[in-house]
């Protein structure tokens, strides 16, 4: 159900999808937030065990570290099956057979007496990495499209706050193995049931008969997957490396024991999560691409301060923590544009692919920092190399900030034909910059209907005539076929300069009209009168529906109305 606002009253209308949103869409946030965080813990548990299991098996810290990537590695790739199946079958059957896997992982763990045994369920404990993709799609299908971003991102951080929960109680567990496993089993048993009872997210029918091969294949060849699976990659990576190896170095480099080390971890891991939700905060009120480059760019800094052996208390701690935020809100940027961009019928899949690309080359920084200090028996190296390419990710984000915010959005949903020929579109610059990215799919799904005249207003437009270049640039990303043309205009433009849009319009190019004003209505107004277009829309974003098409008063009136492919 999408609700698209017309005039001053909301008017619902049904797109290619059975979905029926529940009354209370935190109730299933809540749900799926508690299981992911569940999940996580049984997923990532051989870590706060690893002292125990070294004990028992003779494992060194190496071969235990080992032993937590495979875990990782299993979880990564089930993903991408367990999106799939949720999108088909729908996240609450899903989500309740991944807790149901994990607690049989839970307490296999409990019983093993071997080192093959052990291996063997520490990867079937990688089921529960299943959790994140059938969580991510209830979510994303239980919010309306305006509050899916920042729900995704307070999804998200249920995973680092229980992965800190399960590093602090490590002391708990080597006293009491046993019980401990019980207990976590017994809640992923009571999540089970509680899913199936509370969440009411079922099968797709837009999917009905779509091979889940193709749909992963699919959605792994779009832009944004290939982006955003980068970006959160570069977040995972500091979340494995603060589990697994930052109680190992504090130990080492600093000689602090072995449990002020793990709770030192657990605090910067909570920190993560806790700045997931503050990143969505920011991806709606700021440039998201910015708002990563600049967390990279920090979390860079901090790291090359940590690799010269700082002060512990005065230096070190708080550079930490500081890489911690970073890394959250880059997390939390990621999740929120999956959120706002992502068909909802086909979250499970994306969020699936990217999480699996994400969480797999996350893998990389423990093993770097692990592999460095072996071989020069120093972390220095290690963190040298990480800080670099913190940095060079800010960079290549900064550098292409103005296509890249197009890039990383999921095209469009077709918008149906409402027998429009030619639609004027005003938008003003201070309320489409956050999102940019949805703001040119939606565009290109106009332009793919019929001819399409912008008029994008921006007050520094006249200062250096190239204000309006993210938006062009966006559109030539979404439109290869189309011929994009940008022409800075007075406000209103001029009979020529209409003249002008008239004649590209005819060529059958989307023409972007630069005006140098806040308002860009009279001029849209205007410009639609004068080339006898059907409809003139103002295009902005709400809190609830995302983004909204409102007709512009005046002439001409709009013949029927118009569906924003987010809403």
């Amino acid at each position: 159900m999408i609700v698209v606002k017309f005039a001053k009253r909301y008017v619902p209308v049904r797109i290619g999808s059975s979905q029926v949103l529940p009354h209370r869409p935190e109730v299933s946030l809540i749900v799926a937030a508690v299981g992911y965080g569940l999940n996580y813990w049984a997923w990532l548990l051989v870590g706060p065990l690893g002292p125990r299991l070294g004990n028992q098996y003779g494992l060194n810290w190496h071969q235990w570290a080992l032993l937590g990537v495979a875990a990782i590695a299993v979880g990564s790739l089930v993903r991408i099956p367990a999106g799939v199946l949720a999108d088909r079958f729908g996240a609450r059957l899903v989500m309740s057979v991944v807790s149901v896997a994990a607690a049989v992982a839970v307490l296999a763990l409990a019983t093993v007496d071997s080192l093959p045994a052990l291996i063997a369920v520490t990867c079937t404990t990688g089921l529960a990495g299943g959790a994140f993709s059938a969580g991510a799609a209830t979510v994303t299908r239980a919010f309306p499209p305006g509050r899916r971003g920042l729900a995704l991102s307070v999804f998200g951080a249920g995973m680092a706050l229980a992965l800190a929960a399960a590093l602090a109680s490590r002391p708990v567990l080597t006293i009491n193995l046993h019980g401990g496993l019980l207990l976590l089993a017994t809640a992923l048993l009571g999540h089970a049931v509680l899913a199936a009872i509370v969440l009411r997210d079922g099968p797709q029918r837009a999917l009905s008969g779509t091979s889940g091969g193709r749909m992963a294949l699919a959605a792994l060849r779009l832009p944004a997957t290939k982006h955003l699976a980068g970006w959160y990659a570069v977040s995972f990576g500091g979340v494995g490396a603060f589990a697994l190896y930052l109680p190992y170095y504090l130990h080492r480099a600093y000689g602090v024991s072995t449990q002020e080390a793990t709770l030192c971890a657990a605090a910067c891991v909570a920190v993560i999560g806790a700045g997931r939700p503050v990143g969505g905060l920011l991806a709606h009120r700021y440039e998201p691409v910015r708002v990563l480059s600049i967390g990279f760019a920090a979390a860079g800094a901090l790291l090359l301060l940590v690799a010269f052996h700082p002060p512990l208390t005065a230096a070190a701690i708080p550079a930490l923590l500081g890489v911690g935020i970073s890394l959250g809100v880059g997390a939390g940027v990621v999740l929120t544009l999956i959120g706002r961009t992502a068909p909802a019928e086909q979250a499970g899949t994306i969020t699936g692919v990217i999480g699996a690309i994400g969480s797999g080359v996350g893998l990389l920084p423990p093993l770097i920092l692990t592999a460095a200090a072996d071989l020069h028996g120093s972390d220095a190296i290690g963190l040298t190399m990480l800080a670099a390419a913190a940095f060079a990710a800010a960079a290549l984000l900064h550098l292409r900030r103005s296509w890249i915010g197009a890039a990383a959005t999921f095209p469009a949903r077709a918008i149906p034909d409402d027998g429009a020929v030619t639609t004027v579109i005003a938008l003003s610059a201070s309320q489409i910059r956050p999102r940019l990215g949805e703001v040119t799919a939606t565009l290109a799904a106009l332009a793919a209907k019929q001819e399409l005249a912008i008029i994008y207003a921006h007050p520094e437009t006249s200062q250096g005539g190239c204000a309006g270049y993210p938006l062009v640039a966006g559109l030539r990303q979404h439109l290869p076929g189309h011929t994009i043309v940008a022409i800075t205009t007075a406000a209103p433009p001029h009979p020529h300069e209409v003249a002008a849009i008239a004649d590209m319009l005819n060529t059958g190019a989307v023409t972007v009209a630069l005006v140098s004003t806040a308002n860009p209505d009279p001029s849209a107004i205007l410009l639609a009168g004068q080339i006898s277009a059907d409809q003139v829309l103002h295009l902005a974003p709400d809190r609830v529906e995302g983004l909204t098409l409102n007709p512009t008063p005046g002439i001409p009136r709009p013949r029927s109305k118009l569906n924003a492919s987010h809403l």
